[in-house]
């Protein structure tokens, strides 16, 4: 087989060379996304740093950092995800594996097509996980916060 890029290329190169893309493809994308949390954070940091410069120059006092900014789950990520982008997850996920299921199904004929299911359970999985959390927040958002801690009410808006 001929690629531009390698040449020509045996089709157990090939083979070979697939799931090794592939794995380096994974570890590069969880290092971006880690790299990505670290330079938000440090950003982040670098801003509060500026302001308080700022206003120590002006002689106005400031009250100490928040713990919450150091912790990563600060700075716009919440760690939840959210419910209407799990059931939209969900849905398409469910879809997905039903027509993995039935194009196995119709193009081999050994059992191999319940394998599908399991992307079909994963689905599933996330629909029923969207309902359980709107149901959850239902009763959560019955009982009331306690005074001053709503969202705005912080000295540090980014991280309430």
């Amino acid at each position: 087989m001929y690629i531009p890029a390698l040449g020509h290329v045996s089709q157990g190169t090939l083979a070979l060379l697939i799931p090794i893309v592939a794995i380096i493809g994974a570890f590069a994308s969880g290092m971006f996304s880690v790299y990505q949390r670290v330079r938000r954070q440090r950003e982040m940091l670098q801003l509060y740093h500026a302001e308080r410069m700022a206003a120590i120059e002006k002689g106005i006092e400031l009250p100490p950092l928040p713990p919450e900014l150091f912790n990563e789950r600060c700075c716009g990520y919440t760690g939840r995800r959210d419910p209407i982008r799990r059931r939209y997850v969900g849905i398409l996920t469910l879809f997905v594996g039903l027509a993995i299921t039935v194009a196995l199904w119709q193009t081999s004929h050994d059992h191999s097509f319940w394998w599908g299911l399991t992307i079909v359970a994963v689905g599933l999985g996330q629909i029923v996980i969207h309902y359980l959390e709107r149901r959850d927040s239902a009763a959560n958002r019955s009982v009331a916060p306690p005074p001053g801690t709503g969202p705005g009410n912080s000295a540090y808006p980014g991280c309430t």
